[in-house]
């Protein structure tokens, strides 16, 4: 078993992280140029000198008071990285803007005026209450590590937090795992976070340190020569902004990537799939998006239609991300809708949960529905398919609908009936057009 690694504090790290970025950056202004969501989604920071912009983010990297400039471009980034793709120093604006949100929200929190102080709690009250309406307590068990792993696999699923609340991706892609007959355990859940909430929501670098730290151990505790994850945020907190900050005993790798690399020995297995398929896309300098395509592309009877979306609006859909801004958000939707349309699909396939979960509730305007990706690959195996119970539950009409539908998995996860029709009365407006936060 590999021992604990034990590290410096996570302040501390992105304070050399910072003070390195500020001695790199020349303060030219192009990322600014080429922001997406400056462009689309502030006409303050639109207006401003690009140079004076990203002046005031380096000030804050230097430990100044956070202004209105660099304050707001760190809270609507969406992680699109356009802005590494034309640095012409080749430094990391995407990280800077990191390291600046979590002293904006630090010097938020202690002037008592951040309204992300709680999200950790609220996103595992949510996560709770999604997976208690759709998976017995015995699944739940399995997916979070709690029982069904070995005590040494070679690979971990890492799952983080929030595509619990989609099982249908969780369980297709573990069965796609199996029928590779790769050995693995899973672990997923907010009790084993990356960390991100702590860092960049509640301004808690302390916090964010021991969460991720702590996932880290855990990971590190089954031995494993490799790490596939799923969530494109854990894909950037860990590949980029704490990048180097606890040294870790094994690789990461997306499960995306994963499956492209061991193409070779499967897609002999594929069936015939009659779809006409336009895949959800979002670059983020992160290349999930190609790996899903070429793997998608090999499947017979499968024609991927070209169409147009805003692809590099931002790294995924959820949560600080292309949710920050809502409408960029609903404009991303209705393109992404409205094009594949045109384009003849008959099935739209999401990339990640956040996009799943946005996106799902277009169902009927596809003749063969809305998919994750994995639920596409399962098909062309030909393994059972799972009932994706959250988009079940997302398009009931009414609320107490849902809930009945749900019935016997709420009285199997002894969840409160009355508590969780408050939160979904709270959190799903806007739903029909892919805003809601449920």
């Amino acid at each position: 078993m590999t021992e604990r690694i034990d590290t410096i504090p996570l302040e501390e790290y992105l304070d050399d992280q910072a003070e390195k970025l500020t001695d790199l950056c020349t303060q030219c202004g192009k990322c600014v140029e080429v922001c997406p969501v400056i462009r689309e989604g502030s006409p303050m920071l639109a207006a401003a000198e690009p140079t004076r912009v990203i002046g005031d983010v380096l000030d804050v990297l230097r430990g100044e008071p956070p202004t209105d400039y660099a304050a707001a471009w760190a809270e609507i980034c969406t992680g699109s990285g356009e802005c590494i793709a034309h640095c012409p120093e080749s430094i990391n604006p995407r990280l800077m803007l990191s390291i600046a949100l979590n002293r904006v929200r630090a010097h938020k929190l202690a002037r008592g005026e951040n309204p992300m102080g709680d999200f950790y709690g609220r996103m595992s009250q949510i996560i709770k209450f999604a997976v208690g309406m759709q998976m017995s307590p015995e699944q739940y068990r399995r997916i979070t590590g709690r029982e069904g792993n070995a005590e040494q696999a070679d690979i971990v699923f890492y799952l983080g937090c929030n595509v619990l609340r989609t099982p249908v991706i969780v369980f297709t892609a573990m069965d796609i795992l199996d029928h590779l007959g790769v050995r693995y355990a899973v672990l997923g859940g907010a009790s084993n976070c990356c960390g991100v909430i702590h860092l960049k929501f509640h301004g808690d670098a302390e916090g964010a340190g021991k969460v991720n730290g702590n996932t880290v151990d855990k990971i590190a505790s089954f031995d494993p020569e490799t790490v596939l994850h799923w969530c494109p945020t854990c894909v950037v907190q860990f590949g980029e902004t704490v990048e180097g900050f606890k040294p870790r005993p094994f690789e990461f790798q997306h499960f995306a990537h994963f499956l492209l690399d061991r193409l070779d020995e499967f897609k002999e297995s594929f069936g015939t799939v009659d779809r006409r398929v336009a895949l959800h896309r979002h670059d983020g300098g992160l290349g999930i998006d190609r790996s899903v395509e070429t793997v998608l592309a090999a499947i017979p009877g499968l024609e991927l239609v070209e169409f147009e979306e805003h692809e590099h609006w931002a790294y995924t859909c959820g949560p600080g991300a292309l949710n920050n801004v809502v409408e960029m958000r609903r404009a991303a939707h209705e393109q992404s809708v409205r094009s594949a349309l045109e384009a003849g699909a008959d099935t739209l396939a999401t990339l990640y949960h956040s996009c799943h979960r946005d996106l799902c509730v277009f169902e009927d305007r596809f003749p063969s529905g809305v998919h994750n990706w994995t639920e596409i690959i399962g098909e062309a195996l030909g393994l059972p398919a799972h009932e994706d119970r959250y988009k079940r539950i997302k398009l009931h009409k009414e609320i107490a609908a849902a809930i009945e539908d749900s019935r016997e998995f709420i009285e199997a996860n002894e969840l409160d009936a009355a508590s969780l029709e408050t939160m979904l009365t709270e959190l799903t407006p806007g739903k029909e057009q892919g805003l809601s936060l449920w």
